[in-house]
């Protein structure tokens, strides 16, 4: 297994690295969805095509790419919709001649997909009741995936669609999204296609965890050998220390479980990417409740970026189950 990225793979992160740097720092960052046009500049950079299959007009990025541009997204704290708007919803989309043109605009950051679950099709007309949808309320269409597991393509200004806002816990808005015989496009994706797509998903949700990870380590230890106690910092206090190197272990453990999920064969991953998330959604947890722990009090506040960032790796952790549901599919 070679751990090591190519030029072209480390090309990616630092582009990626420098675009999100000179938009985010410890004063901004998680404050709230990343602005339409730093998303739109993300996909004229072609950032979003490179995570498309080469066969469907991308440029054929795989599992590594997804863990290195994810990753990134992590560590700046970026509140962005890249798991389920273009892992999921655009490789559902991409390649169907129906689509085209909403796979033109995806790709290029001007359209945003939203995935849904739930309903059924009747006289060709989409019915359902959706739960919380991730950025439903922005969302320019919906690939929804029903209770018989087919997959369809709903616009979002169709009349049939009705919307409710729900706010997150990291600021980002949701929506309780409800379909009444809306207009729908079957997508013709096959098993293998869609279980590899969830797979990337997850393998994004876990990349972004360990880049948050390893930003609210890094802010940790900052503040521990600043902060003065007794006449000291607090970073040389034996108990503070023991904390830390916990926090370390867990992110490194973390970040193990993202490089095998990333680069096993396509076969294994769904499996890998379960196993990761099994330990990475709780290790994540636990490393920001230490990271707000050790700041004091104004840890939990808006104030700090990991106050804000204790609440993003919240909902990260959470999504599709989270740890508890890996664990169970895992034992299943």
């Amino acid at each position: 297994m070679n751990l090591t990225l190519s030029d072209e793979q480390a090309m990616v992160r630092d582009m990626v690295r420098r675009f999100l740097a000179d938009r985010y720092d410890a004063t901004t960052m998680a404050k709230g969805p990343m602005p339409p046009d730093d998303w739109r500049a993300l996909g004229e950079l072609g950032l979003f095509a490179l995570l498309m299959p080469e066969q469907d007009g991308g440029l054929g990025g795989g599992a590594a790419e997804v863990m290195i541009v994810s990753e990134e997204m992590g560590r700046a704290l970026a509140i962005s919709p890249l798991a389920e708007c273009i892992l999921m919803c655009g490789r559902a989309i991409i390649g169907h001649p129906a689509t085209e043109g909403w796979s033109e605009r995806l790709l290029q950051g001007d359209a945003l997909l939203a995935f849904a679950r739930g309903g059924e099709l009747v006289n060709e007309r989409l019915t359902a009741s959706a739960t919380i949808v991730r950025d439903g309320m922005d969302a320019d269409a919906f690939v929804v995936e029903t209770e018989g597991g087919a997959l369809f393509l709903v616009d979002g200004q169709d009349s049939g669609v009705g919307r409710m806002p729900v706010r997150l816990v990291d600021g980002s808005m949701a929506a309780r999204v409800h379909f009444d015989a809306a207009e729908a496009i079957a997508l013709t994706v096959s098993v293998n296609q869609w279980v590899e797509a969830q797979a990337l998903a997850g393998l994004s949700i876990v990349a972004e965890l360990v880049g948050a990870m390893a930003t609210m380590l890094d802010l940790t230890i900052d503040y521990v050998r600043q902060r003065r106690q007794f006449g000291k910092t607090i970073a040389s206090f034996q108990v503070v220390q023991h904390r830390c190197a916990r926090m370390y272990t867990w992110l490194e453990q973390s970040r193990s479980l993202l490089l095998k999920a990333a680069m096993v064969d396509e076969e294994a991953r769904g499996r890998a990417v379960t196993m990761a998330q099994a330990y990475v959604c709780d290790a994540a947890l636990k490393l920001a409740e230490e990271a707000v722990q050790l700041h004091g009090g104004m840890g939990v506040t808006d104030e700090l970026a990991v106050g804000r960032g204790l609440r993003r790796v919240l909902l990260l952790s959470r999504l599709h189950g989270g740890g508890i549901a890996a664990r169970a599919a895992l034992a299943a």
